[in-house]
C-alpha cells in the first residue's frame, strides 16, 4: 500500500494550554478510503526529515487548520517537508491551510478575504470542464497577483480568489477546499487525489 505522511495542526488544548498535535480523522479516513497508508507525523522540525527518509512515503499533504504565517513547530516541520519532497521529486498536496502554506513557501502573499467560510463555491479553470462546486471554510486566501513564484493557477472561484494551483516544476499541488468534510468524497476529488499521488 502506498504511504502518504500527513502533518497535523499544532495547538494549545484545554485548561492548561498543552502543546498538542491533532488531527481531523475524517482526513485519515479519506486516504484510507482511497486506498492509500496514511502516516501522521509530528510537528518536529528537529526529526520530520526521519521520519520522512524511513517512510519513503509516495506523496505528503499539508493538512488543513490553522494559521500558515504563524511561524512554529508545524511551519519549520513543513518548510522540511516540501524542500524534502522537492528534492525527492515526491508529489505534495497541500489542502486549504496546507495550499496556503505553500503559496508562502515560495514566496507568495496572504490576504483576508470575505464570504470564503462555510460558504459553497463554483470553481472553473484551464483544467475543470464546467464549473465544480467545493466546500470552503476559509478567511485567508489570495488571487494570481499575490501568487508564490513557479506556482500556477488551475482554478479560481468566481471572485478570483484562487481554489487550485499547482507548481511549474514540481508535483506540487493546492486546494483551498476540504474534501474529507463531505459526507460522501466526489467523483472530482477522488480523481485529483489519485491522480497526484497513483
Amino acid at each position: 500500500m502506498k504511504k502518504i505522511i500527513i502533518t497535523q495542526r499544532y495547538e494549545k488544548i484545554g485548561q492548561f494550554k498543552e502543546l498538542r498535535d491533532n488531527l481531523d480523522v475524517r482526513l485519515i479516513n479519506l486516504i484510507f478510503k482511497l486506498g492509500f497508508l496514511p502516516i501522521i507525523v509530528p510537528s518536529n522540525p528537529k526529526n520530520i526529515l526521519k521520519y520522512a527518509e524511513e517512510f519513503s512515503p509516495t506523496g505528503i499533504i499539508l493538512s488543513g487548520g490553522g494559521d500558515p504565517r504563524k511561524k512554529d513547530e508545524r511551519y519549520y516541520s513543513e518548510k522540511k517537508l516540501i524542500n524534502f519532497g522537492k528534492t525527492k521529486r515526491i508529489p505534495i498536496l497541500g489542502i486549504c491551510r496546507g495550499a496556503q502554506r505553500i503559496n508562502i513557501h515560495f514566496n507568495g502573499k496572504l490576504t483576508k478575504v470575505k464570504n470564503h467560510v462555510r460558504k459553497i463555491h463554483l470553481i472553473s479553470g484551464l483544467t475543470i470542464t464546467g464549473k465544480i462546486r467545493v466546500n470552503s471554510y476559509h478567511d485567508l486566501g489570495f488571487n494570481k497577483k499575490i501568487m508564490g513564484k513557479n506556482l500556477k493557477v488551475l482554478a479560481t472561484s468566481d471572485d478570483g480568489i484562487v481554489k487550485y494551483f499547482k507548481h511549474k516544476n514540481n508535483k506540487i499541488f493546492g486546494i483551498m477546499w476540504h474534501p474529507e468534510r463531505e459526507i460522501k468524497v466526489s467523483n472530482f476529488d477522488k480523481k485529483l487525489i489519485e491522480s497526484i499521488f497513483k
